[in-house]
C-alpha cells in the first residue's frame, strides 16, 4: 500500500513540468513581457508638431531620439510611412544597452496644403516589436503661389473664388466643391455662421482661422424645391470677426437640366416630340427704334404633353412670349419674340435657350437675326 502511494507521487510529480510547458504555448499577445537578455526600445517623446510649414520650402525633418534600456542589443528592421509623402532614415546597426539611435522622419509639403497628420511604424527585433510616431502641422501656400490659388480678397480674407458654377446639376441629383479660404490678416478670424438657401448645404471643419492659415469648406449644392430648370443664380454669406469686411457674399450659378437616363424604352416612345420647321428668324432690313417681333413654330409630333419650361435669353433687348407652354401631342404653339432696336446698327443676331421635357430636344437654341439700317 505505501508502495503505491510513492508511485502516485512520483507520476504527479512528472506531470508538473508538462503542464507548466503547456501553459507557455499560450498567445502572448495580450502581454508583451521583454525576454531575458532582449532589447528594449525607449522614445523621448513619439510625437512631433512642425507647426506652419511653407509648401515651396521643400522637406521637413525631424530626428526622434531613443535608448535601448534592455539587457541585449536592439535593431530596427522597418520603419514603415503611412504616406508617400513621409519618408524615413534609420540607425541600421545593432543598438547596444544604453546606447542611442535615431529615426529620422521626413515630410514633403508640396501640393499639400492644409493639416497633415502623418505615422510611422518602428518593428523591431526587440521591445516592443512595432512603436508608433506621428509628424503633424499645417502647410500653407507659398508667396510666389498664392495669387494663383487666392485670386479675391475680402477684407483680411482671401478666397479662391466667389462665384461656384456647377454646369450640369440633374434633377434629382446634387454637385459639390470646396470654399477656400485663406486668413492674411495678424489675428486669429472666427467663421460665426454661414448663411445659405435651404438648398445649398455647408460644414466647418472649424470655427477659427490663425493667422497665415486656410480653411476649405465643404459646399453641396441641391436643385431648388419645386425644381427650376435651366440657369439659377444664388448667394450665400460667411459671417466673420474680420473688422474690415466681416460679411463676405458668394454666388452660385446652376444649371439644372432633367434626368432622362431612368426613363425605359416604352417610355421613350410615348415621350413628347419637339419638331420645328426653323429655328432660326432673319428678321432682315429694320429702321432703329422699332420694335420687330420674330415667330416661330413649334409643334409636339409624341405621344405626351410638350412643356416648355423656360426660355432663356442672353439679351435683355428680346423680349420672348409664350401664352401656351403646355403643348398637347399633335397640336402647336407660337413663340413670338420682340427685338428691341435701342444703340444699335448695322447687322446683329441673338439667341435664346428654350428647356424643354422632350428627352431628345430638352434643350433648343433659337437665332434671330437682323440687319438695323437709321
Amino acid at each position: 500500500m505505501i508502495m503505491f502511494k510513492k508511485y502516485v507521487y512520483v507520476l504527479f510529480a512528472l506531470a508538473l513540468p508538462v503542464l507548466s510547458t503547456s501553459g507557455q504555448n499560450k498567445p502572448a499577445a495580450t502581454k508583451t513581457i521583454p525576454l531575458v537578455g532582449q532589447g528594449i526600445l525607449q522614445f523621448d517623446y513619439d510625437r512631433f508638431d512642425f507647426g506652419n510649414v511653407n509648401e515651396k520650402g521643400g522637406r521637413v525633418f525631424h530626428d526622434f531620439r531613443f535608448v535601448n534600456n534592455g539587457k541585449g542589443p536592439i535593431k530596427i528592421t522597418n520603419v514603415i510611412t503611412s504616406c508617400g509623402c513621409t519618408h524615413s532614415e534609420w540607425t541600421r546597426t545593432p543598438i547596444n544597452p544604453g546606447d542611442s539611435g535615431i529615426i529620422r522622419a521626413s515630410f514633403d509639403p508640396d501640393g499639400r496644403q492644409g493639416k497633415f497628420d502623418k505615422t510611422l511604424t518602428v518593428e523591431t527585433d526587440g521591445s516592443p516589436t512595432n512603436h508608433n510616431l506621428v509628424i503633424k502641422g499645417h502647410v500653407y501656400p507659398a508667396k510666389f503661389n498664392f495669387a494663383e490659388t487666392y485670386k479675391y480678397q475680402y477684407g483680411n480674407i482671401a478666397v479662391v473664388t466667389n462665384n461656384f458654377n456647377f454646369a450640369a446639376v440633374k434633377s434629382n441629383g446634387y454637385d459639390s466643391t470646396e470654399i477656400g479660404l485663406y486668413n492674411m490678416g495678424n489675428k486669429k478670424v472666427y467663421v460665426y455662421k454661414i448663411e445659405t438657401p435651404s438648398n445649398i448645404l455647408t460644414t466647418r471643419p472649424y470655427d477659427h482661422m490663425p493667422p497665415n492659415t486656410e480653411m476649405r469648406i465643404p459646399l453641396k449644392y441641391y436643385p431648388k424645391v419645386p425644381i427650376e430648370y435651366g440657369p439659377i443664380r444664388q448667394e450665400f454669406r460667411i459671417y466673420t470677426n474680420d473688422d474690415s469686411l466681416p460679411i463676405k457674399r458668394f454666388f452660385v450659378t446652376a444649371n439644372i437640366v432633367e434626368d432622362f437616363s431612368m426613363m425605359s424604352k416604352k417610355d421613350l416612345k410615348t415621350a413628347p416630340k419637339l419638331i420645328m420647321k426653323s429655328k432660326e428668324v432673319d428678321l432682315g432690313n429694320v429702321p432703329l427704334f422699332n420694335t420687330p417681333t420674330a415667330v416661330f413654330t413649334i409643334t409636339n409630333k409624341g405621344k405626351k404633353d410638350l412643356i416648355i419650361r423656360k426660355i432663356v435669353r442672353n439679351c435683355t433687348c428680346l423680349i420672348p412670349e409664350m401664352e401656351q407652354k403646355v403643348i398637347p401631342k399633335g397640336k402647336s404653339a407660337e413663340l413670338k419674340v420682340q427685338y428691341s432696336l435701342v444703340n444699335m446698327a448695322g447687322p446683329d443676331s441673338k439667341t435664346l435657350k428654350m428647356i424643354t421635357n422632350d428627352p431628345n430636344n430638352s434643350e433648343v437654341t433659337l437665332t434671330v437675326k437682323i440687319n438695323v439700317t437709321e
